[in-house]
């Protein structure tokens, strides 16, 4: 028996709402659409995910699932590592697509939820050609 939790679009408007609520309390969430008032991407940073990233910047992992929601989008976890060596999720991002701009929009909104942190020394992903080939606003060593 296959369990749903409701119409995806009318989750996927919940979660923009409870995020944008969330600001309110020091979180930090930006998303776009397109002209058609379309969902493309967003990135979402709760304030304890902002406070980790106050002590937790040395690695950051960036890793990505291909369309294995029920949102069919691409979710875009950001983890950082604490010093006992245990991962903390750090934000997501969701995508609608794997491009260089989308990847290039999400560091640089990143780069601007993490505007009086330090700047993370290493980022760890996998060899995507479209976050190898970004221009991210980040002075980092991108490791692969």
């Amino acid at each position: 028996m296959e369990v749903t939790h409701g119409v995806a679009t009318e989750d996927a408007y919940s979660f923009t709402r409870l995020a944008i609520e969330d600001v309110k309390n020091g979180g930090f969430f930006k998303y776009r659409t397109d002209e058609d008032n379309r969902f493309e991407m967003a990135l979402y940073l709760s304030k304890t995910m902002l406070i980790y990233a106050d002590s937790f910047l040395d690695i950051v992992i960036i890793d990505s699932t291909y369309r294995r929601n029920r949102f069919n989008l691409i979710l875009v976890n950001i983890i950082g590592v604490n010093n006992y060596g245990q991962n903390l999720m750090l934000g997501f991002g969701l995508l609608s697509n794997e491009t260089l701009e989308s990847y290039d929009w999400l560091f640089f909104q990143l780069k601007a939820a993490w505007i009086d942190k330090r700047t993370p020394s290493n980022f760890i992903t996998d060899e995507a050609e479209s976050i190898r080939q970004g221009k991210f606003s980040f002075r980092m060593k991108l490791i692969f």
